[in-house]
């Protein structure tokens, strides 16, 4: 269970989905007034296990503009077999397309995790923190072609196929993964109807699909399918410009 919301979020949309703060280190400023927010619901098995919001802001950091995608959730369940609690707070600092700064803090049943991470000098270095066990870990920028919310740089035609190499921030991990378009589609979110790019992604042995829509704040992973071998999950958007 534990990887259902590591895995996204967005991504993924994932993260793949507040006000902001300055969460990074560095110089980081939010624009005033340039802010959205999404809220969005996670589901597996038919339950309603989860809800958050994710929002946008544009920003500069050390003089270049930027976006912060920020997700918070909340997820309980509690079965008379299964108890299970997380809180999580994921910010990605993206400059145009590329991730530049990352952040992660979650309580999961008691056992907090944190990981903290930068691009600088072509290399992202993270700092993790797994109850209290603090480690480090890095990445050169030449070892992977996206990150995990992201999106191949060109769309996919239906029944197109591209092998990418993916940086994980929240795992600190970097492995391949098979994108596959998978047509447009309108996606009802409370009475807005929008229209949607879609693409299946496999690795490891799970699966996501995902449905993406665009706007002047970049890309947003509206709906999130996973079947994962550790089970399924699907996280949707339900309100869209939320105050």
């Amino acid at each position: 269970m534990q990887n259902l919301l590591a895995q996204n979020l967005l991504g993924p949309l994932a993260a793949t989905l507040s006000a902001l703060a300055c969460v990074c280190s560095g110089d980081v400023r939010a624009a005033a007034a340039s802010a959205r927010v999404t809220r969005c619901e996670l589901f597996t098995h038919g339950m309603t296990i989860g809800h958050g919001n994710i929002t946008r802001t544009h920003a500069t950091r050390d003089g270049r503009p930027c976006t912060e995608i920020r997700l918070r959730m909340d997820t309980r369940v509690n079965m008379l077999v299964y108890k299970f609690t997380m809180t999580m707070d994921e910010t990605w600092v993206m400059s145009g397309n590329e991730l530049i700064a990352y952040t992660w803090d979650s309580t999961e049943n008691g056992k907090r995790k944190t990981v903290t991470g930068e691009l600088r000098d072509g290399v992202f270095s993270f700092a993790i923190n797994e109850n209290g066990k603090a480690r480090t870990w890095s990445a050169p920028r030449a070892a992977y072609d996206l990150t995990a919310i992201g999106q191949p740089d060109k769309p996919l035609a239906p029944g197109e196929t591209r092998t990418l190499r993916v940086l994980d921030p929240c795992e600190c991990t970097v492995g391949e993964r098979l994108y596959r378009g998978s047509g447009d589609e309108t996606l009802k979110i409370g009475e807005r109807a929008v229209a949607c790019a879609t693409v299946m992604i496999d690795y490891a042995g799970d699966h996501l699909r995902r449905w993406v829509a665009a706007d002047e704040f970049g890309p947003l992973i509206l709906r999130e399918d996973g079947e994962l071998k550790r089970g399924s999950y699907s996280r949707c958007a339900s309100v869209l410009n939320a105050e």
